[in-house]
C-alpha cells in the first residue's frame, strides 16, 4: 500500500525523527488547539481523532490505522483543532515538526507524496459526510465497517472476513453521529439481513459479504494507493 522510501529520503527522515513511543489506551497523543509542534507516525495500534464540542458532546472525525500520520495539519497550520486519543495500546514514531518545510525543499518527491497522501484523505472524509448526511443509520454503520475492511484488508491486518474492533457502542455513536439506541438497532438490521455481524463490547466484527456490504452503504473504495512511505 505504501511506497518504499529511496535512500536520502530515509537519511532525511531519520534526521527529522526525536523519539519512539508507547502509550496505553485511552491516553492523549494531541491535545484539541494544541501548537503542532510534532508530527506521528502511528506504527501499532489503533487511535481516534475527534472534535469536543462547546456543550461537551464529541464527534469522532477519523479512526486512524498504523501506517496513518497524526498532526500533520497542527504542525503546518499551527493548530489541528482536534484531539487524538490511543484506543488501544500504541506505539508512534515522532518527527520534529520544524524541520517539514525542508522536506518541500530538499526531498520534493517525498512532499508530493504527502500531499497526494492528503488529498486521498481528504476525498475519504468528503465521502464519508455524504454519507452522514444524507444515508439512514444502517447505512451509515455498514459504510464505517466497509470502509475499516478495506483500509485493514490493504495494510494485511484483516485476515478473511473477521477483525476486531475496539471500539464500544458510545465510540460507534459518536462515529457515525447516532444514539447509541440507534447504534444497537442498526447492527441487528445488518446481523438479520445477513450482511455483517458485530459481537461482544469491544467488537468482534464479521463481514459475510463485503461486497454486498459495500453495495448497501453505498461504499467505494480510493481510486489510487497512498504513495507516501510509513515513516
Amino acid at each position: 500500500m505504501f511506497r518504499q522510501f529511496s535512500y536520502g529520503e530515509l537519511r532525511f527522515v531519520g534526521r527529522m525523527k526525536r523519539a519512539h513511543i508507547a502509550l496505553a489506551a485511552g491516553e492523549e497523543v494531541i491535545a484539541q488547539d494544541d501548537a503542532g509542534d510534532a508530527i506521528y507516525t502511528l506504527r501499532e495500534g489503533w487511535a481516534v481523532r475527534c472534535r469536543t464540542l462547546s456543550n461537551g458532546a464529541r464527534q469522532i472525525l477519523d479512526i486512524l490505522l498504523p501506517g496513518d500520520l497524526v498532526g500533520l495539519s497542527a504542525s503546518v497550520l499551527g493548530s489541528g483543532g482536534h484531539s487524538v486519543h490511543a484506543l488501544t495500546a500504541v506505539t508512534l514514531c515522532v518527527l520534529d515538526a520544524k524541520k517539514l518545510a525542508a522536506v518541500f525543499r530538499r526531498q520534493p518527491e517525498l512532499a508530493l507524496s504527502l500531499l497526494h497522501g492528503r488529498l486521498q484523505e481528504e476525498e475519504r472524509a468528503d465521502a464519508r459526510l455524504a454519507v452522514l448526511g444524507q444515508m439512514g443509520a444502517t447505512q451509515r454503520i455498514g459504510y464505517l465497517l466497509s470502509d475499516l475492511h478495506e483500509r485493514l484488508r490493504e495494510r494485511g491486518l484483516a485476515q478473511g472476513r473477521a477483525w476486531r474492533l475496539p471500539l464500544d457502542r458510545s465510540q460507534l455513536a459518536e462515529a457515525v453521529g447516532l444514539s447509541k439506541v440507534h447504534v444497537m438497532r442498526a447492527l441487528r438490521t445488518l446481523r438479520e439481513v445477513g450482511l455483517a455481524e458485530v459481537r461482544g463490547r469491544r467488537c468482534t466484527v464479521n463481514i459475510s459479504n463485503p461486497h454486498r456490504l459495500a453495495r448497501f452503504s453505498g461504499y467505494s473504495r480510493l481510486r489510487s494507493k497512498f504513495l507516501y512511505p510509513i515513516l
